[in-house]
């Protein structure tokens, strides 16, 4: 089946259906988020710890089983792939609400990771193969519009679930359905035609290092990645962060920065998919640029988030919102400009046979860095100024680490060029 033999409803269908897969895969990171300060409470665990818990624990298997999952995923079924996947991630979310000691959270956490390496890398590679390339990055975008979703349904209704009937239900309340959406998937994707070539499948070491290799590839996955780090950090903690500083309740939370965190990553991942496809048919350096002013403008509203006096309120629907949301909405927008362009690029820099690859190798060093390190980055920064300020050390630490998307919105200028050359080299084979 190749793009030719796809009717448009179809292929959309395709694409709704990824996004609730990535909804769901976003669900589950979530909830530990959102759950973080009665999970901390109830296992009377250090910020460090529970940053191990939220980044380093599950990333560390979620990035590396990525890449050689990605191969079996290359070498058999994107679609089959994706869907065992997501049954096995899905289980292990309902056993953590099992749970009754932090050790065996950890465990069953380290399951999800697992599970979750099936599923971007698969699903980006089923999207490149069904849109061209002058429809990817708005494709991809769309695609990851699926993790603010993940967000809202997450915060709010983990929240929602948590405060009624305790946090260990929450997770088993989001577990289950994911295990009856792979079986959706199973029955209703077609797996589409792929390109033939004498040398599919080399070891995958050279593999790797041909990818690896590709002009800007290796300087796009670096830009990615220290970018994502202060996102992950701010992801993990920012409701620890509205619970200590601005004294909301866990619903409250929940609902606020579920509503703006997918208000503005709905608008920005769109926005920044139709502009990247619209401005690149004019200079293809625009496939990164787009990546770098969004990161570059993001850093201060963000920074306005965490700073703005948490006094300054204004009244909603008879509820005290803080002034320093209206920051972080302005902030989500254009920080969300990355997502599908970055991912856009990958896939048109690489062949057929290893797009789920490539994607599972910008994913290794993306989440190992970002995911991996930057929310306990956040955690031992807080532990070694809470001595000194209090509640108010998260505060400091999420700012700290902000630094970081400087260096990622210079390093997506730099790769621009490198870019322009793989996609020639691209052209002539």
């Amino acid at each position: 089946m190749s793009q030719k033999n796809v009717t448009p409803l179809y292929r959309n269908y395709v694409l709704v259906l990824l996004v609730i897969v990535y909804a769901f895969n976003y669900i589950d990171r979530q909830l530990m988020t959102i759950l973080l300060e009665p999970i901390k409470n109830e296992f009377q665990a250090s910020d460090t710890v529970m940053g191990l818990l939220t980044g380093f624990a599950f990333a560390v298997f979620y990035a590396t089983l990525g890449v050689p999952v990605a191969r079996l995923a290359d070498s058999w079924s994107r679609k089959k792939v994706l869907t065992i996947s997501l049954a096995f991630w899905s289980g292990f979310t309902a056993l953590c609400g099992m749970a009754t000691s932090f050790w065996q959270l950890a465990l069953l956490r380290v399951g999800v990771g697992i599970g979750e390496a099936g599923g971007t890398s698969p699903s980006q590679a089923l999207i490149a193969e069904y849109f061209p390339p002058e429809k990817r990055s708005t494709a991809l975008s769309i695609h990851a519009t699926g993790t603010h979703f993940g967000v809202l349904i997450g915060m709010f209704g983990g929240a929602m679930i948590a405060d009624a009937f305790g946090w260990r239900m929450a997770f088993i309340a989001f577990g289950l359905p994911g295990v009856l959406l792979s079986l959706l998937m199973a029955f209703s994707v077609r797996e589409p035609a792929r390109k033939k070539t004498e040398e599919a499948f080399p070891p995958l070491l050279k593999t790797v290092k041909e990818i690896w290799n590709t002009p800007g590839f290796s300087r796009i996955t670096i830009a990615a990645a220290f970018t994502a780090l202060s996102g992950y950090g701010l992801g993990a903690w920012a409701p620890s962060f509205m619970i200590r500083v601005h004294g909301l309740s866990l619903v409250e939370t929940g609902l606020i920065l579920g509503i703006i965190g997918t208000a503005s990553g709905l608008l920005g991942a769109i926005l920044g998919g139709v502009l990247c496809d619209r401005l690149s048919k004019k200079d293809q350096r625009w496939q990164l640029w787009l990546p770098a002013i969004g990161a570059f403008l993001s850093v201060p509203f963000q920074g306005a988030f965490l700073l703005w006096p948490e006094q300054d309120q204004f009244q909603l629907f008879g509820s005290q919102i803080p002034v320093a949301t209206l920051f972080m909405i302005a902030g989500g927008i254009v920080a969300a400009f990355w997502i599908g362009p970055t991912y856009a690029a990958i896939q048109n820099l690489s062949p057929d046979h290893m797009r789920t690859q490539a994607s599972a190798i910008l994913l290794l060093v993306f989440n190992l860095v970002g995911m991996g390190i930057g929310p306990v980055l956040v955690g031992v920064l807080s532990d070694q100024l809470m001595p000194a300020y209090g509640n108010e050390s998260i505060r400091f630490a999420l700012v700290s680490s902000l630094c970081f998307v400087f260096f990622g919105s210079f390093l997506y200028l730099r790769a621009a060029t490198h870019y322009c050359q793989g996609i020639q080299r691209m052209a002539m084979t």
